[in-house]
């Protein structure tokens, strides 16, 4: 090759790299077992904040990303869906999903509305155009959204919302029914090419804990032809392809539980033999599903604590194995009161000593980041009170938050 080509060669593909590093400036990427942002590891400790994007007051969303980010916190996750039915039928009536209490309040963020098997997208500034002041906020303070998509459980909507709407009579009917993931796509889409050129947001999030089966009271049941991991894993592989070609900036992850699928398991432990249908390390290999996420509610699955712990670790397992990053996405020890109320009686241990532990498995052993469930403020928003599900680590509370949320985010920063 001539002398002035290669010059020529060579100066395009500066010009070439040049182009792809503004591309990418402010945008998470992966290499390896680590998040990236702008050329360096990005390790964190952030928190779940799923109530942010249907506060209503702007004041008051600004007012939690502020405190958020007064605690360190750069990673937020929160949910980018509310699906309604135009026609509400109460559960008595046999209507279904049943939405949680929040669905009713008056002036509510709803994004998607269904009537007569028809969904209407809601742009204005009740819908998208109220996400867009949450995604403008976040971008101004420096602060990345990992957004779920729709929601295994009737809480705002969900899956069934599509499937009821559409003929359908089984929540797994979500993963295979042609015009359910028609429709789910065009949600997405809406969605995703809203944002797309936002580096506020780390992440699409395929949904809130899919699984084959949910509430078998609030929502549909799963379906007696038998749905497993396969299906899943299917819908995993096309949704999260979809994606990608819409956009090829931000990072895709699944929502998922983290439960393994090892059939040879003798063990008799549900969250180890996929009964649910999620295969926590063969999803984890999908092509465009760039990071794992697992959560972790020893309470409410009735596991001890040295089992949570193993829990934890067989995820580190996995994260070295497959070679992605692994997030511990949501993760909660209930309060004394929620124990008191739901199950009559207190835990031996506290919530700094049982959550303070997995936070140092994940630190020592470097899980790519972790989020607790849920950032929570007792004062200051013009509504009173944030929501509290037992399981929420309010701010002003600083016994719990110093060491769970101050301490951890700036121990998992160091890592960087």
């Amino acid at each position: 090759m001539h002398m002035w080509a290669r010059l020529s060669v060579f100066a395009a593909c500066v010009v070439s790299l040049a182009s792809a590093a503004s591309t990418t400036k402010g945008f998470v990427t992966t290499k390896g077992t680590e998040f990236v942002l702008d050329g360096k590891p990005f390790y964190y400790g952030g928190t779940n904040s799923y109530w942010l994007q249907y506060t209503q007051n702007e004041a008051d969303m600004s007012l939690i990303l502020d405190k958020a980010s007064a605690a360190g916190i750069k990673v937020i996750r929160t949910w980018g869906f509310n699906d309604v039915n135009a026609t509400f039928i109460p559960a008595a009536q046999g209507g279904l999903p049943q939405y949680s209490p929040d669905n009713a309040m008056p002036g509510q963020v709803i994004f998607q509305t269904w009537k007569d098997g028809k969904a209407t997208l809601n742009k204005g500034d009740t819908g998208f155009g109220h996400f867009d002041k949450v995604v403008a906020l976040a971008e101004q303070k420096g602060i990345k959204l990992i957004v779920a998509l729709t929601n295994n459980w009737a809480d705002y909507g969900g899956m069934d919302v599509y499937t009821i709407n559409l003929g359908g009579k089984y929540h797994d009917e979500f993963y295979y029914n042609p015009k359910v993931i028609k429709a789910y796509k065009n949600y997405v889409k809406t969605v995703v090419k809203r944002y797309k050129k936002s580096p506020a947001i780390f992440a699409w999030e395929l949904a809130n804990e899919p699984r084959c089966g949910a509430d078998g009271t609030r929502n549909l049941p799963r379906s007696p032809a038998g749905c497993n991991s396969t299906v899943l894993t299917n819908w995993i592989d096309e949704m999260s392809t979809y994606i990608k070609d819409l956009d090829k900036l931000h990072l895709v992850t699944i929502g998922d539980e983290g439960f393994f699928n090892r059939p040879g398991d003798t063990t008799g432990d549900w969250a180890y033999e996929g009964n649910d249908g999620v295969d926590f390390t063969t999803n984890l290999q999908v092509k465009n599903i760039d990071f794992g996420t697992f959560h972790l509610y020893p309470d409410w699955w009735s596991k001890t604590v040295d089992w949570a712990n193993q829990f934890i670790q067989d995820h580190v397992t996995a994260q070295r194995a497959v070679g992605k990053p692994v997030i511990l996405e949501e993760y909660g020890w209930m309060s004394d009161a929620a124990r008191m109320q739901y199950f009559g009686t207190v835990s031996n241990f506290s919530r700094v000593e049982v959550e303070g532990g997995w936070q140092n498995i994940v630190l020592t052993e470097k899980l790519s980041g972790d989020m607790v469930w849920q950032f929570g403020l007792e004062t200051g928003l013009s509504t009173g009170p944030s929501s509290d599900d037992g399981f929420t680590i309010f701010m002003e509370n600083t016994a719990q938050s110093g060491p769970l949320v101050l301490d951890h985010v700036a121990a998992m920063s160091k890592l960087n």
